[in-house]
């Protein structure tokens, strides 16, 4: 199912790549580059989905993270990550995030998982930060 999905990182060679990968999947995507102003982003684009990296200078897809939970955002949020530890995974499921990408990511895979996330019967989005995410 096609959707309207931001991309938020603070590479543009990442953001320039996720838009010609989803778009080319059928998604209509927005990038922002870094995590300032992600809320008024998502208010604005009311995206379907919001596909963040992690760490980001300035303002990180964390603590981005939070101020959307924070505010009542329930779209689904997928974390993109270098670090897929144990931690960092249980971090982003604890402030609320929906799952999360391993960078480098495989173009296909990820098509299929977003696809997936956005899918009507998909699973319920995390309503606040300690609530852990679907897997």
């Amino acid at each position: 199912m096609p959707g309207r999905i931001l991309i938020v990182d603070d590479d543009p060679f990442i953001c320039d790549a996720l838009e010609l990968i989803l778009t080319g999947a059928g998604h209509a995507t927005k990038s922002l580059q870094g995590g300032q102003g992600v809320l008024e982003s998502v208010m604005a684009l009311a995206p379907d989905l919001v596909l963040m990296d992690v760490n980001m200078p300035g303002v990180g897809g964390m603590e981005a993270l939070d101020t959307l939970r924070r505010s009542g955002i329930t779209v689904p949020i997928l974390m993109m990550t270098a670090d897929s530890g144990p931690a960092t995974i249980r971090d982003i499921g604890a402030r609320g995030g929906s799952g999360h990408v391993t960078k480098p990511f495989d173009a296909d895979a990820l098509v299929i998982r977003i696809a997936r996330m956005l899918e009507p019967d998909a699973a319920p989005v995390p309503q606040g930060p300690d609530v852990p995410g679907p897997r």
